[in-house]
C-alpha cells in the first residue's frame, strides 16, 4: 500500500492560472527525494516564507491536485474533524482534570478502606506522569504507521479505560484505570493538534488550533462545574460512566469521519514560492509542485491520474505504508528539536506558566474560604465561570488575530514574506499581564485585606488567557518555523510543560510557609521577566536560530 505523496500532484499553478497536466508519467523522476535532489537549496528550510501577494494570501503548504491530500478536504469535513477531535479532548482530559472537585465524594471510601490520603492523591499525580508517557510513545508510532490507526487506538482505550474506572473495585484497579486513561487520553495534547496541522493551512492555524482549545475550556469548565452536583445526585462513578459513554461515541465518529491525514510533501511545498522545477524549460507534459497558489485561485482536483477520496478509501485504517524505523527516527528528532534555543524557550515558557497557574489553583480556595472574604465552600467552584468568556474572548485575540498579524507583516515586507517571528507580536500583552497579575496575587495572598476578592477572580481566569497564548502562539510559531518536525514540536511542548509545571508547583505549599506567598509569587514574577526578555531576543535574533537549527530539522 502506498503512502499519500505530494509529488504526485498534476497541477501548473500560478496566481490566476490552474492547469491540469494530461501528460503524467513521461520525463524525470518526480518523486518527493527527486524533486529535493533537483534543487540544491531544497534540502534546507529555516520557515521564511512567501505568505502575500497583492490582495492575496498564498496557501502553505501548496496544495496538490490529488484528491487524497488533506488539504484538499472541503472545509465542513475539516471542521467536522476538529469538532470529533474536540470531543476526543474533552473526553481524555476532563476525566482526569476533574478529580479535584470529585475527591470529597471518592475518598471516604477509601479512607474506610485504610487508605492514605497520600495514597488517594495518586489518582492525580500518577495518571499526570503518564501523559508524558503518552506522548513519547504515540507520536513516534503515528509517524511510522499514520496518524489514524494511532488516533482509533487511543479512543478505544479511553473507553475501556473509563468503563474500568466506572467498575472499579479496589483502589489498585481504580488506579490503574486512570492511568490507562492518561495515556489513552495524551493524544490529545499532540496527536490531536498534528491531525489540525495536517489539514489546515499556515494562515489558519492559530484560529484552528484556537478554536480547538476554546471548545475545550467550554465543554471542560462546563463539566468540572457540573461534576460536583452529578456526583451528589447520582454517585461518583455516574461521571465515569457519562465519559465512557462520549469516549465510545468519539470512537465510532473518529472511524466513520476522521480519515488518514498524513500527506508526504516535498519543502517546495512550505516555500510558498514558485519552486525551481516550475521553470519554462520544465515541459508541461511534466508534473509539478511547489508554485503558488493563493486562496483566491481556483483549485482543481485531478481524478484522472489519481484514485477518488470516497468513504470507502477513508475507512482504511492503515492508509501509508508501515516504516517502524521512523519510530527511533523521531525520538532522535524530539531529542534534537528540544535543544533548538527557540523551541526550548516556547517549551520552558509554556511549562513556567502551567507551573504558576497550578500553584494559584492550589491556594485560591483556601484564601476565598478564608477572612476576609468568607466565600462558602460549595461557591467556589463558580470560579470556573469566568473560564468560559476567557475562552470565548481568546478567540479572536488569539487565533483570528495571531494569524491576521503574521499576513499583515507578511505584506508590509519586500515580496510578501513571512517570518514565524511576526506570530510573537502577540505574546507581549499577555506576558506583561502575567508579571502584573503574579505580583499582585502574591500580595493579595499574603494580605488579603488589602484586596477586593476580584482580584482573585480576575487572576484564576486570565491566567488561562495566559496560558492559551503560550500555547497557541508559541505553537504556531515552532511549527511555522520547522514545518518538517511538526511533530517532535508537538511532543515537546506538552511533555516540557508537564515536567516544568510539576516540578515548580509540587512544593507550593512548603515555599509559601517558608517564606512566604509575597517573596513565593515574587520568584515567579522574577521568573516570567527573564522569560519576557528573552522573547525579545528571540523575536529580533529568531531567524538566525532558525537558520543554524535548520539543517537539523529536515
Amino acid at each position: 500500500m502506498d503512502a499519500p505523496r505530494g509529488s504526485d500532484a498534476v497541477e501548473r499553478a500560478h496566481i490566476g492560472e490552474m492547469s491540469i497536466v494530461e501528460d503524467f508519467g513521461k520525463g524525470a523522476d518526480m518523486s518527493v527525494d527527486a524533486l529535493e535532489r533537483q534543487s540544491p537549496a531544497a534540502s534546507i528550510f529555516d520557515g521564511t516564507a512567501r505568505l502575500a501577494t497583492e490582495g492575496a494570501t498564498v496557501l502553505i503548504p501548496s496544495p496538490s491536485a490529488d484528491p487524497q491530500d488533506p488539504l484538499n478536504l472541503p472545509t465542513w469535513r475539516k471542521a467536522l474533524i476538529v469538532g470529533i477531535l474536540t470531543l476526543y479532548a474533552v473526553s481524555g482530559l476532563c476525566i482526569i482534570s476533574a478529580l479535584g472537585a470529585l475527591i470529597v465524594f471518592i475518598a471516604p471510601d477509601y479512607i474506610e478502606a485504610g487508605i492514605s490520603e497520600e495514597a488517594i492523591s495518586g489518582l492525580q499525580t500518577y495518571p499526570s506522569l503518564f501523559l508524558g508517557v503518552g506522548n513519547i510513545i504515540s507520536m513516534p508510532l503515528a509517524v511510522a504507521v499514520g496518524r489514524r490507526p494511532i488516533l482509533l487506538l487511543s479512543t478505544l482505550l479511553l473507553f475501556v479505560g473509563a468503563v474500568l474506572c466506572a467498575t472499579n473495585q479496589s483502589f489498585a484497579w481504580h488506579l490503574g484505570a486512570r492511568c490507562l486513561v492518561s495515556f489513552a487520553g495524551a493524544q490529545c495534547q499532540a496527536l490531536v493538534l498534528l491531525i489540525i496541522y495536517d489539514i489546515y493551512f499556515l494562515h489558519q492555524r492559530a484560529s484552528t488550533f484556537q478554536w480547538f482549545s476554546s471548545a475545550e475550556v467550554l465543554f471542560n469548565s462546563s463539566l468540572v462545574i457540573a461534576s460536583a452536583y452529578m456526583a451528589e445526585a447520582l454517585g461518583w462513578r455516574s461521571w465515569y460512566w457519562m465519559f465512557s459513554a462520549l469516549s465510545g461515541v468519539c470512537f465510532i465518529l473518529s472511524f466513520l469521519f476522521v480519515p488518514e491525514t498524513y500527506y508526504e510533501r516535498p519543502l517546495a511545498a512550505y516555500r510558498g514560492e514558485v519552486s525551481d522545477l516550475n521553470t519554462v524549460s520544465q515541459p508541461l507534459s511534466q508534473p509539478t509542485y511547489g508554485a503558488t497558489l493563493t486562496d483566491r485561485d481556483k483549485r482543481v482536483i485531478d481524478t484522472q491520474h489519481h484514485a477518488p477520496r470516497t468513504f470507502r478509501s477513508d475507512l482504511r485504517v492503515f492508509a501509508v505504508d508501515v516504516n517502524w524505523a521512523k519510530t527511533v527516527t523521531t525520538l532522535k528528532q524530539i531529542v534534537q528539536v528540544f535543544w533548538f534555543p527557540h523551541v526550548l524557550w516556547v517549551a520552558l515558557l509554556n511549562g513556567f506558566f502551567q507551573g504558576a497557574d497550578v500553584s494559584i489553583q492550589i491556594t485560591y480556595g483556601s484564601l476565598l474560604v478564608s477572612p476576609p472574604y468568607n466565600w462558602a465552600k460549595t461557591s467556589v467552584s463558580l470560579i470556573q465561570l469566568g473560564q468560559i468568556f476567557i475562552a470565548i474572548i481568546c478567540l479572536p485575540l488569539l487565533g483570528w488575530a495571531t494569524d491576521k498579524t503574521a499576513t499583515w507583516m507578511a505584506r508590509r515586507n519586500r515580496n510578501g514574506i513571512h517570518e514565524p517571528e511576526n506570530r510573537l507580536v502577540n505574546l507581549v500583552f499577555p506576558l506583561l499581564f502575567n508579571l502584573m497579575l503574579t505580583a499582585l496575587y502574591g500580595d493579595c495572598v499574603q494580605n488579603p485585606g488589602k484586596y477586593h476578592w476580584m482580584l482573585v477572580v480576575v487572576t484564576v481566569n486570565a491566567y488561562l488567557l495566559i496560558l492559551l497564548a503560550g500555547s497557541t502562539v508559541g505553537t504556531t510559531y515552532l511549527v511555522d518555523s520547522h514545518p518538517m518536525r511538526a511533530g517532535a514540536i508537538l511532543v515537546v511542548i506538552p511533555v516540557t510543560r508537564g515536567l516544568v509545571s510539576f516540578g515548580l508547583s509540587k512544593k507550593t505549599v512548603d515555599y509559601i510557609s517558608n517564606i512566604g506567598a509575597l517573596n513565593t509569587f515574587g520568584i515567579y514574577t522574577a521568573v516570567g521577566g527573564i522569560f519576557f526578555f528573552l522573547g525579545i531576543g528571540v523575536f529580533f535574533y529568531g531567524k538566525r536560530m532558525r537558520a543554524f537549527c535548520a539543517r537539523w530539522a529536515v
